[in-house]
């Protein structure tokens, strides 16, 4: 259809909406460029990573994912049929109140889908650009409340709240990968000083704890329908459906076709699972097999139910499971030392060590 010559005002846009990403490419590179250079000239720009390992990890992380999701906003499906295949889905299931947002959402992207979508591309490169490179008292700052605020008008009418009350469920990505950009860049605007200290660790291990007792509630909410025989199977078929390389789709149809007849227990196992991972988490001090079996867990249901979150040319962003992937890391990048290794630090006490 995109090629094709009965539909010439389709062309017309798309060669239109890249024409702009162009120019907006050179303005950056060419100003971004020389306000750097008149910035080290002055000598007032420094390299900004020299704060905590947990942090500066959290920043390169949430900063390279920003830049992804606007290079994925870029696709030419985006442009052209943005509406009907992301945004209207979204409107099944949901709440009156739900579904006006998302309504309204469209409304106003139908008033003109180029510029929008123009707009949306630009705005999270410069936001992850600006969480990388801004300096920490302005620049970074500046770009990680833009985060929040554009995170937060993302998951409503975007994400339709990560369809909480929609027959959501962690394997859709619910509570919705916007939610988890804002909380992370909510939590890199807390003072550099409290990532050094046990109350940053305790966060942490209660954020990990209540995500995962969610993703159990959302899973076994007879309402979301998950307790029916057929309806994980056939989820998952349609996941491996998608266009995708084929090492990414063969298994998911191998797990598809055998919990065909045993879906209403593969379920089971699913509650249970998250459960378990919510009570290991909210004791606190997750050992190295509590982050293990959550980065594993997270990794293959991020592979088999958000579909790695990058493919079929109509994702915003990799999804959910990646940013938990991060968040994981950013744990094992600061929490204190596990029993036995020496003395843990008082809840005020700095940590006077990452482990690696």
């Amino acid at each position: 259809m995109l090629m094709g010559v009965a539909h010439p005002v389709v062309i017309n846009t798309l060669a239109l909406f890249y024409v702009w990403n162009v120019v907006a490419a050179l303005f950056v590179v060419i100003f971004g460029g020389f306000f750097l250079v008149l910035r080290l000239e002055r000598r007032t720009w420094q390299w900004p990573f020299n704060g905590p390992p947990g942090r500066d990890t959290l920043i390169w992380g949430l900063g390279l994912l920003w830049i992804i999701d606007g290079l994925l906003q870029a696709q030419p499906l985006m442009v052209t049929q943005f509406v009907g295949l992301v945004l209207d889905p979204l409107k099944s299931h949901q709440i009156p109140s739900v579904e006006r947002v998302v309504h309204w959402g469209i409304q106003l992207w139908s008033l003109h889908p180029l510029a929008w979508d123009w707009l949306a591309v630009w705005v999270q490169i410069l936001i992850g650009v600006g969480i990388i490179l801004g300096q920490e008292t302005r620049g970074r700052r500046i770009a990680l409340v833009v985060a929040v605020v554009w995170a937060l008008i993302i998951w409503g009418p975007g994400e339709a709240f990560g369809n909480i009350v929609a027959r959501g469920s962690w394997l859709l990505g619910s509570p919705g990968s916007a939610l988890l950009y804002a909380i992370g860049a909510i939590v890199l605007l807390f003072p550099v000083s409290i990532w050094t200290t046990r109350r940053m660790v305790r966060v942490f291990e209660l954020f990990m704890a209540g995500l995962w007792a969610l993703a159990a509630l959302l899973q076994a909410w007879p309402g979301s329908a998950w307790w029916n025989p057929t309806r994980l199977p056939h989820f998952l078929l349609s996941q491996a459906r998608m266009p995708q390389p084929s090492f990414v789709s063969s298994p998911i149809y191998v797990v598809a076709h055998w919990i065909d007849r045993s879906g209403t227990m593969a379920n089971g196992m699913l509650v249970a699972l998250f459960v378990v991972l919510a009570l290991l988490w909210m004791r606190g001090h997750a050992g190295r097999g509590a982050v293990a079996v959550s980065l594993g867990v997270t990794i293959l249901t991020w592979w088999f139910g958000q579909d790695l979150g990058v493919f079929g040319g109509m994702s915003t962003d990799p999804n959910s499971g990646v940013l938990l992937v991060l968040a994981l890391v950013v744990y094992r990048r600061f929490r204190p030392p596990l029993r036995g290794q020496g003395s843990a630090p008082s809840e005020q006490e700095p940590l006077r060590s990452a482990t690696p």
